[in-house]
Protein backbone atom coordinates (compact mmCIF):
# COMPACT_ATOMS: atom_id res chain seq x y z
CA UNK A 1 0.00 0.00 0.00
CA UNK A 2 1.49 3.16 -1.00
CA UNK A 3 2.11 5.73 1.56
CA UNK A 4 -0.55 8.46 2.47
CA UNK A 5 0.86 12.17 1.03
CA UNK A 6 -0.79 15.42 1.55
CA UNK A 7 -2.95 16.46 -1.58
CA UNK A 8 -1.45 19.51 -3.05
CA UNK A 9 -3.96 22.46 -2.86
CA UNK A 10 -1.84 25.34 -4.43
CA UNK A 11 -5.17 27.44 -4.56
CA UNK A 12 -5.04 27.47 -0.44
CA UNK A 13 -1.62 28.56 -0.67
CA UNK A 14 -2.37 31.80 -2.39
CA UNK A 15 -3.20 34.90 -0.36
CA UNK A 16 -6.39 36.59 -0.63
CA UNK A 17 -6.51 39.78 -2.72
CA UNK A 18 -8.52 43.30 -1.89
CA UNK A 19 -12.12 42.56 -1.99
CA UNK A 20 -14.24 43.59 -4.77
CA UNK A 21 -16.63 42.22 -7.39
CA UNK A 22 -13.61 41.40 -10.12
CA UNK A 23 -11.19 39.93 -6.85
CA UNK A 24 -13.99 38.02 -5.75
CA UNK A 25 -14.57 36.21 -8.91
CA UNK A 26 -11.04 35.14 -9.71
CA UNK A 27 -10.91 33.62 -6.39
CA UNK A 28 -13.66 31.57 -6.87
CA UNK A 29 -12.07 30.61 -10.53
CA UNK A 30 -8.61 30.01 -8.17
CA UNK A 31 -10.90 27.76 -5.57
CA UNK A 32 -12.07 25.81 -8.31
CA UNK A 33 -8.32 25.33 -9.59
CA UNK A 34 -6.74 21.31 -10.04
CA UNK A 35 -6.13 19.34 -7.40
CA UNK A 36 -4.83 16.25 -8.44
CA UNK A 37 -6.51 13.39 -5.41
CA UNK A 38 -3.38 11.12 -4.72
CA UNK A 39 -3.41 7.68 -6.24
CA UNK A 40 -2.77 4.70 -3.68
CA UNK A 41 -0.47 2.57 -5.57
CA UNK A 42 -2.33 -0.89 -5.38
CA UNK A 43 -0.88 -4.26 -4.15
CA UNK A 44 0.22 -6.33 -7.61
CA UNK A 45 -0.92 -9.49 -5.23
CA UNK A 46 -3.33 -7.76 -2.49
CA UNK A 47 -1.67 -10.41 -0.03
CA UNK A 48 0.90 -10.25 2.66
CA UNK A 49 4.11 -12.00 2.67
CA UNK A 50 6.75 -14.10 4.28
CA UNK A 51 9.04 -15.01 1.96
CA UNK A 52 9.67 -18.53 3.26
CA UNK A 53 13.45 -19.20 4.53
CA UNK A 54 12.49 -22.02 5.87
CA UNK A 55 15.41 -23.75 4.13
CA UNK A 56 14.01 -27.64 4.73
CA UNK A 57 10.19 -26.84 4.92
CA UNK A 58 9.86 -29.83 2.66
CA UNK A 59 12.99 -31.52 4.35
CA UNK A 60 14.05 -31.66 7.99
CA UNK A 61 17.61 -30.93 8.80
CA UNK A 62 19.89 -32.70 11.85
CA UNK A 63 20.39 -30.46 14.55
CA UNK A 64 23.01 -28.17 14.69
CA UNK A 65 24.53 -25.92 17.40
CA UNK A 66 21.92 -23.16 17.64
CA UNK A 67 21.87 -19.51 19.78
CA UNK A 68 20.60 -19.81 23.16
CA UNK A 69 17.21 -20.80 23.23
CA UNK A 70 14.18 -18.10 24.81
CA UNK A 71 13.36 -15.59 21.95
CA UNK A 72 9.54 -16.30 21.21
CA UNK A 73 9.13 -18.03 18.00
CA UNK A 74 6.07 -15.71 17.01
CA UNK A 75 6.04 -13.14 14.69
CA UNK A 76 5.70 -8.98 15.83
CA UNK A 77 2.08 -8.05 14.51
CA UNK A 78 1.01 -8.56 10.93
CA UNK A 79 -2.58 -9.46 9.68
CA UNK A 80 -1.59 -13.17 9.26
CA UNK A 81 -0.21 -13.61 12.70
CA UNK A 82 -2.50 -16.01 13.77
CA UNK A 83 -2.05 -17.62 10.51
CA UNK A 84 1.37 -17.82 11.05
CA UNK A 85 1.84 -19.01 14.48
CA UNK A 86 -0.73 -21.34 14.02
CA UNK A 87 1.93 -22.89 10.84
CA UNK A 88 4.97 -22.14 11.92
CA UNK A 89 4.21 -23.77 16.20
CA UNK A 90 3.43 -27.13 15.38
CA UNK A 91 5.97 -29.69 15.51
CA UNK A 92 4.61 -33.59 17.41
CA UNK A 93 8.13 -34.98 18.28
CA UNK A 94 11.58 -34.89 18.90
CA UNK A 95 12.75 -37.73 17.54
CA UNK A 96 13.20 -38.12 14.23
CA UNK A 97 15.58 -34.33 13.88
CA UNK A 98 18.32 -36.35 12.24
CA UNK A 99 17.16 -35.98 8.51
CA UNK A 100 19.15 -34.40 5.93
CA UNK A 101 16.89 -30.83 4.50
CA UNK A 102 18.24 -31.50 1.26
CA UNK A 103 16.79 -35.04 0.70
CA UNK A 104 20.02 -37.09 0.57
CA UNK A 105 19.40 -39.26 3.52
CA UNK A 106 15.46 -40.38 4.10
CA UNK A 107 12.49 -38.47 4.62
CA UNK A 108 11.17 -38.28 7.64
CA UNK A 109 8.39 -35.85 8.33
CA UNK A 110 6.18 -37.53 11.23
CA UNK A 111 7.94 -35.62 13.69
CA UNK A 112 6.66 -32.07 13.13
CA UNK A 113 3.90 -30.46 11.65
CA UNK A 114 2.79 -27.23 10.78
CA UNK A 115 -0.44 -26.28 12.97
CA UNK A 116 0.01 -28.76 15.35
CA UNK A 117 -0.26 -28.43 19.23
CA UNK A 118 3.32 -28.10 20.57
CA UNK A 119 5.11 -24.96 19.32
CA UNK A 120 8.49 -26.43 18.25
CA UNK A 121 11.17 -24.79 20.67
CA UNK A 122 9.64 -27.28 23.13
CA UNK A 123 10.66 -29.93 21.16
CA UNK A 124 13.66 -28.49 19.00
CA UNK A 125 15.39 -25.81 21.18
CA UNK A 126 17.30 -24.43 18.40
CA UNK A 127 14.11 -23.33 17.20
CA UNK A 128 14.24 -20.63 19.77
CA UNK A 129 17.58 -19.48 18.17
CA UNK A 130 18.02 -15.91 18.55
CA UNK A 131 18.76 -15.88 14.61
CA UNK A 132 15.85 -17.26 13.29
CA UNK A 133 14.22 -17.07 9.78
CA UNK A 134 12.13 -16.06 8.30
CA UNK A 135 11.90 -12.14 8.98
CA UNK A 136 9.60 -9.37 7.62
CA UNK A 137 11.95 -6.95 5.18
CA UNK A 138 11.76 -3.40 6.35
CA UNK A 139 13.36 -1.97 2.93
CA UNK A 140 13.24 1.30 4.51
CA UNK A 141 16.06 0.17 7.05
CA UNK A 142 18.07 -2.47 4.77
CA UNK A 143 21.72 -1.23 4.49
CA UNK A 144 22.77 -0.90 1.45
CA UNK A 145 25.78 -2.52 -0.22
CA UNK A 146 28.06 -2.47 -3.01
CA UNK A 147 30.06 -5.22 -2.30
CA UNK A 148 26.87 -7.45 -2.78
CA UNK A 149 27.20 -9.04 -6.68
CA UNK A 150 24.66 -11.14 -8.51
CA UNK A 151 24.72 -15.09 -7.76
CA UNK A 152 26.24 -16.42 -10.63
CA UNK A 153 24.52 -19.97 -11.63
CA UNK A 154 26.40 -22.56 -13.64
CA UNK A 155 24.88 -26.03 -14.54
CA UNK A 156 20.99 -25.13 -13.97
CA UNK A 157 19.74 -25.74 -17.23
CA UNK A 158 18.77 -30.07 -17.24
CA UNK A 159 18.62 -31.92 -20.27
CA UNK A 160 15.11 -33.67 -20.43
CA UNK A 161 17.01 -37.30 -18.80
CA UNK A 162 17.99 -37.91 -16.93
CA UNK A 163 14.97 -37.10 -14.97
CA UNK A 164 14.31 -35.84 -11.49
CA UNK A 165 12.07 -36.97 -8.63
CA UNK A 166 9.21 -34.67 -7.09
CA UNK A 167 8.23 -35.56 -3.97
CA UNK A 168 4.76 -34.98 -1.64
CA UNK A 169 6.72 -35.15 1.80
CA UNK A 170 3.94 -33.97 3.99
CA UNK A 171 5.53 -30.60 4.12
CA UNK A 172 5.90 -29.29 0.90
CA UNK A 173 6.38 -31.02 -2.93
CA UNK A 174 10.23 -30.86 -3.45
CA UNK A 175 11.98 -31.31 -6.10
CA UNK A 176 15.36 -33.54 -6.02
CA UNK A 177 18.57 -31.92 -8.29
CA UNK A 178 21.32 -33.78 -9.51
CA UNK A 179 24.96 -33.34 -9.58
CA UNK A 180 26.39 -30.25 -11.05
CA UNK A 181 24.27 -27.06 -10.56
CA UNK A 182 26.74 -24.47 -8.95
CA UNK A 183 26.30 -21.66 -7.70
CA UNK A 184 28.55 -18.44 -6.42
CA UNK A 185 27.79 -15.86 -4.06
CA UNK A 186 31.31 -14.63 -3.98
CA UNK A 187 35.14 -15.87 -4.56
CA UNK A 188 35.59 -18.23 -2.26
CA UNK A 189 32.00 -18.67 -1.59
CA UNK A 190 30.83 -21.78 -3.71
CA UNK A 191 27.88 -24.03 -3.38
CA UNK A 192 26.01 -26.97 -5.37
CA UNK A 193 22.41 -26.77 -5.12
CA UNK A 194 20.66 -29.77 -3.33
CA UNK A 195 16.81 -29.42 -4.03
CA UNK A 196 13.48 -26.80 -4.21
CA UNK A 197 10.68 -26.94 -2.65
CA UNK A 198 7.56 -24.30 -2.27
CA UNK A 199 5.81 -22.92 0.66
CA UNK A 200 2.14 -21.49 -0.13
CA UNK A 201 -0.85 -20.64 1.77
CA UNK A 202 -4.92 -21.82 0.63
CA UNK A 203 -7.09 -20.14 -2.22
CA UNK A 204 -7.69 -17.48 -0.29
CA UNK A 205 -4.77 -16.87 1.70
CA UNK A 206 -1.40 -15.40 1.00
CA UNK A 207 1.48 -18.42 2.07
CA UNK A 208 5.06 -16.73 1.61
CA UNK A 209 7.22 -17.49 4.65
CA UNK A 210 9.49 -13.59 4.51
CA UNK A 211 7.19 -10.62 4.23
CA UNK A 212 7.89 -7.22 3.03
CA UNK A 213 7.13 -4.40 5.12
CA UNK A 214 4.39 -6.71 6.64
CA UNK A 215 3.30 -7.80 2.96
CA UNK A 216 2.68 -11.40 2.39
CA UNK A 217 2.80 -12.76 -0.81
CA UNK A 218 0.73 -16.11 -2.43
CA UNK A 219 3.68 -18.76 -2.04
CA UNK A 220 7.47 -18.71 -2.17
CA UNK A 221 10.28 -20.52 -3.53
CA UNK A 222 13.76 -21.80 -2.04
CA UNK A 223 16.97 -23.44 -3.67
CA UNK A 224 18.55 -24.68 -1.03
CA UNK A 225 22.67 -25.07 -1.83
CA UNK A 226 25.21 -26.69 0.57
CA UNK A 227 28.76 -25.03 0.63
CA UNK A 228 31.55 -26.99 -1.31
CA UNK A 229 33.46 -26.43 1.88
CA UNK A 230 31.47 -29.33 3.30
CA UNK A 231 30.69 -33.19 2.06
CA UNK A 232 27.23 -33.25 4.15
CA UNK A 233 24.35 -31.28 4.78
CA UNK A 234 25.15 -32.54 8.44
CA UNK A 235 28.31 -31.05 8.82
CA UNK A 236 27.19 -27.47 7.43
CA UNK A 237 24.59 -27.14 9.94
CA UNK A 238 25.02 -24.55 12.12
CA UNK A 239 28.15 -23.35 10.24
CA UNK A 240 28.09 -19.87 8.74
CA UNK A 241 27.18 -19.86 5.07
CA UNK A 242 27.59 -23.68 5.38
CA UNK A 243 23.82 -23.32 4.02
CA UNK A 244 22.71 -20.96 1.16
CA UNK A 245 18.96 -20.35 -0.31
CA UNK A 246 17.63 -18.29 -3.41
CA UNK A 247 13.99 -17.46 -2.10
CA UNK A 248 12.22 -15.79 -4.58
CA UNK A 249 8.22 -14.84 -4.18
CA UNK A 250 5.41 -16.08 -6.49
CA UNK A 251 2.51 -14.05 -7.40
CA UNK A 252 -0.59 -13.72 -9.88
CA UNK A 253 0.30 -12.69 -13.19
CA UNK A 254 -2.11 -12.85 -16.48
CA UNK A 255 -0.83 -15.34 -17.95
CA UNK A 256 0.40 -19.10 -17.61
CA UNK A 257 4.08 -19.44 -16.55
CA UNK A 258 5.49 -22.22 -18.86
CA UNK A 259 8.25 -22.96 -16.32
CA UNK A 260 5.90 -23.96 -13.20
CA UNK A 261 3.68 -25.80 -15.36
CA UNK A 262 6.34 -28.09 -15.80
CA UNK A 263 5.93 -28.76 -11.93
CA UNK A 264 2.14 -27.94 -11.17
CA UNK A 265 1.56 -30.24 -14.10
CA UNK A 266 2.60 -33.24 -12.12
CA UNK A 267 1.05 -32.62 -8.85
CA UNK A 268 -1.86 -34.61 -9.93
CA UNK A 269 0.57 -37.47 -9.34
CA UNK A 270 1.59 -37.10 -6.14
CA UNK A 271 -1.46 -35.85 -4.14
CA UNK A 272 -1.00 -37.89 -1.33
CA UNK A 273 1.54 -37.80 1.37
CA UNK A 274 5.16 -39.66 0.64
CA UNK A 275 3.83 -40.07 -2.73
CA UNK A 276 6.46 -39.07 -5.62
CA UNK A 277 6.86 -39.13 -9.72
CA UNK A 278 9.75 -38.30 -12.04
CA UNK A 279 9.72 -35.74 -14.46
CA UNK A 280 11.96 -34.84 -17.17
CA UNK A 281 14.61 -32.31 -16.54
CA UNK A 282 14.09 -28.73 -16.70
CA UNK A 283 16.22 -25.37 -16.82
CA UNK A 284 16.08 -24.28 -12.99
CA UNK A 285 16.93 -20.63 -13.59
CA UNK A 286 13.88 -20.01 -14.94
CA UNK A 287 11.66 -20.46 -12.10
CA UNK A 288 14.02 -17.23 -10.51
CA UNK A 289 13.14 -13.88 -11.29
CA UNK A 290 14.97 -12.85 -14.68
CA UNK A 291 16.92 -9.99 -12.38
CA UNK A 292 18.94 -11.63 -9.90
CA UNK A 293 21.29 -8.52 -9.11
CA UNK A 294 18.54 -6.87 -6.96
CA UNK A 295 18.02 -8.46 -3.59
CA UNK A 296 17.79 -8.75 0.29
CA UNK A 297 20.64 -11.06 2.07
CA UNK A 298 20.84 -11.84 5.72
CA UNK A 299 22.25 -14.66 7.83
CA UNK A 300 19.00 -16.40 9.21
CA UNK A 301 18.62 -20.51 10.17
CA UNK A 302 16.46 -23.15 8.41
CA UNK A 303 12.63 -22.11 8.31
CA UNK A 304 11.22 -25.77 9.90
CA UNK A 305 13.00 -28.24 13.07
CA UNK A 306 15.68 -28.13 13.88
CA UNK A 307 15.99 -24.78 12.77
CA UNK A 308 19.95 -24.63 12.59
CA UNK A 309 21.18 -21.31 12.24
CA UNK A 310 23.94 -19.97 9.64
CA UNK A 311 21.86 -20.33 6.83
CA UNK A 312 22.80 -17.50 4.22
CA UNK A 313 19.52 -16.11 2.72
CA UNK A 314 19.08 -14.70 -0.78
CA UNK A 315 15.64 -13.12 -1.05
CA UNK A 316 15.02 -11.54 -5.31
CA UNK A 317 13.20 -7.97 -5.28
CA UNK A 318 11.94 -9.20 -7.98
CA UNK A 319 8.59 -11.36 -8.06
CA UNK A 320 8.09 -14.52 -10.38
CA UNK A 321 4.62 -14.54 -11.98
CA UNK A 322 2.01 -17.45 -12.03
CA UNK A 323 -1.69 -17.50 -13.25
CA UNK A 324 -4.22 -17.79 -10.89
CA UNK A 325 -5.32 -21.45 -11.96
CA UNK A 326 -1.74 -22.39 -10.96
CA UNK A 327 -1.72 -20.43 -8.37
CA UNK A 328 -4.78 -22.17 -6.98
CA UNK A 329 -3.51 -25.50 -8.29
CA UNK A 330 -0.31 -24.97 -6.08
CA UNK A 331 -2.48 -24.56 -2.96
CA UNK A 332 -5.20 -27.42 -3.64
CA UNK A 333 -3.90 -30.20 -5.12
CA UNK A 334 -1.85 -31.81 -2.13
CA UNK A 335 -2.71 -33.89 1.35
CA UNK A 336 -0.60 -33.67 3.97
CA UNK A 337 -0.98 -35.88 7.43
CA UNK A 338 -3.99 -37.00 8.90
CA UNK A 339 -5.58 -36.86 5.54
CA UNK A 340 -5.62 -33.06 5.32
CA UNK A 341 -5.19 -30.44 2.86
CA UNK A 342 -1.73 -29.52 2.76
CA UNK A 343 -1.68 -25.62 3.47
CA UNK A 344 -0.46 -22.43 4.96
CA UNK A 345 2.79 -24.17 5.16
CA UNK A 346 5.00 -21.45 6.13
CA UNK A 347 6.57 -20.65 9.46
CA UNK A 348 5.78 -17.01 11.33
CA UNK A 349 8.37 -14.36 10.87
CA UNK A 350 10.75 -14.24 13.46
CA UNK A 351 12.83 -10.83 15.12
CA UNK A 352 16.01 -10.17 13.61
CA UNK A 353 17.52 -9.59 17.37
CA UNK A 354 19.92 -7.04 16.41
CA UNK A 355 20.46 -8.12 12.88
CA UNK A 356 20.92 -5.89 9.70
CA UNK A 357 19.49 -6.89 6.30
CA UNK A 358 21.95 -5.56 3.51
CA UNK A 359 20.26 -4.92 -0.43
CA UNK A 360 22.44 -4.99 -3.31
CA UNK A 361 20.50 -1.90 -4.10
CA UNK A 362 19.62 1.43 -3.30
CA UNK A 363 16.47 1.98 -1.77
CA UNK A 364 15.18 5.29 -3.22
CA UNK A 365 11.73 5.51 -1.26
CA UNK A 366 9.02 4.45 0.70
CA UNK A 367 6.89 0.98 -0.09
CA UNK A 368 6.55 -2.20 1.53
CA UNK A 369 6.31 -4.92 -0.72
CA UNK A 370 7.69 -6.13 -4.08
CA UNK A 371 5.76 -5.73 -7.25
CA UNK A 372 5.07 -8.71 -9.88
CA UNK A 373 7.46 -8.50 -12.00
CA UNK A 374 8.76 -5.22 -11.49
CA UNK A 375 11.65 -5.06 -8.71
CA UNK A 376 10.80 -3.87 -5.36
CA UNK A 377 11.67 0.31 -5.27
CA UNK A 378 10.15 2.12 -2.60
CA UNK A 379 7.49 4.39 -4.61
CA UNK A 380 8.09 8.41 -4.25
CA UNK A 381 5.07 10.10 -2.34
CA UNK A 382 4.39 12.07 -5.58
CA UNK A 383 3.66 9.75 -8.89
CA UNK A 384 4.05 11.24 -12.08
CA UNK A 385 0.26 12.15 -12.10
CA UNK A 386 0.43 14.63 -8.79
CA UNK A 387 3.85 16.34 -10.40
CA UNK A 388 2.01 17.25 -13.09
CA UNK A 389 -1.31 18.09 -11.39
CA UNK A 390 1.86 20.54 -9.15
CA UNK A 391 3.56 21.91 -12.20
CA UNK A 392 -0.15 23.02 -13.46
CA UNK A 393 -1.58 24.02 -10.33
CA UNK A 394 1.55 26.31 -9.88
CA UNK A 395 1.53 27.80 -13.71
CA UNK A 396 -2.35 28.51 -12.95
CA UNK A 397 -2.24 30.32 -9.48
CA UNK A 398 1.01 32.47 -11.11
CA UNK A 399 -0.69 33.39 -13.87
CA UNK A 400 -3.60 33.82 -11.48
CA UNK A 401 -1.42 36.52 -9.54
CA UNK A 402 0.15 38.47 -12.45
CA UNK A 403 -3.31 38.84 -13.80
CA UNK A 404 -4.67 40.29 -10.36
CA UNK A 405 -1.70 42.19 -10.07
CA UNK A 406 -2.67 43.88 -13.47
CA UNK A 407 -6.10 44.61 -12.35
CA UNK A 408 -4.66 46.30 -9.61
CA UNK A 409 -2.23 48.66 -11.40
CA UNK A 410 -5.12 49.72 -13.91
CA UNK A 411 -7.67 50.36 -10.80
CA UNK A 412 -4.81 52.01 -9.43
CA UNK A 413 -4.25 54.16 -12.66
CA UNK A 414 -7.52 55.20 -13.24
CA UNK A 415 -8.53 56.06 -9.74
CA UNK A 416 -5.21 58.03 -9.82
CA UNK A 417 -6.60 60.09 -13.11
CA UNK A 418 -8.78 61.31 -11.18
CA UNK A 419 -7.31 62.33 -8.42
CA UNK A 420 -4.96 64.04 -10.12
CA UNK A 421 -7.66 66.78 -11.30
CA UNK A 422 -8.51 69.54 -9.68
CA UNK A 423 -11.58 71.25 -9.45
CA UNK A 424 -12.18 75.23 -9.02
CA UNK A 425 -14.86 76.71 -9.06
CA UNK A 426 -16.32 78.46 -11.96
CA UNK A 427 -15.52 82.05 -12.23
CA UNK A 428 -19.01 84.74 -12.48
CA UNK A 429 -18.10 87.76 -14.05
CA UNK A 430 -20.72 90.41 -12.61
CA UNK A 431 -22.16 92.91 -14.27
CA UNK A 432 -22.77 95.56 -13.33
CA UNK A 433 -25.84 97.24 -15.20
Amino acid sequence: MAPLCLRPWLPLLIPAPVAGPTVQLLLFLLLLGPAHPQVQGADSSGEDDPLGKEDLPSEEDPPGGEDPPGVKNEPKGEDELKIEDKSTEAPKDTEGSQNNAHGHHKDDHSHWRYGGDLPWPQAFPKCAGRFQSPVDIRPELAAFSRALQPPELMGFELPPLPELRLRNNGHTVQLTLPPGLEMALGPGREYRALQLHLHWGTPGSPGSEHTVGGHRFPAEIHVVHLSNAFAKVEEALDRPGGLAVLSAFLQEGPEENGAYEQLLSHLEEITEEGSETWIPGLDVSTLLPSDLSLYFRYEGSLTTPPCAQGVIWTVFNQTVRLSAKQLHTLSSSLWGPDASRLQLTFRATQPLNGRVVETSFPVVSVESSPRSSEPVRLNSCLAAGDILALVFGILFAATSIAFLVQMRRQLRRQSGTKGNVSYHPAEVTETVT
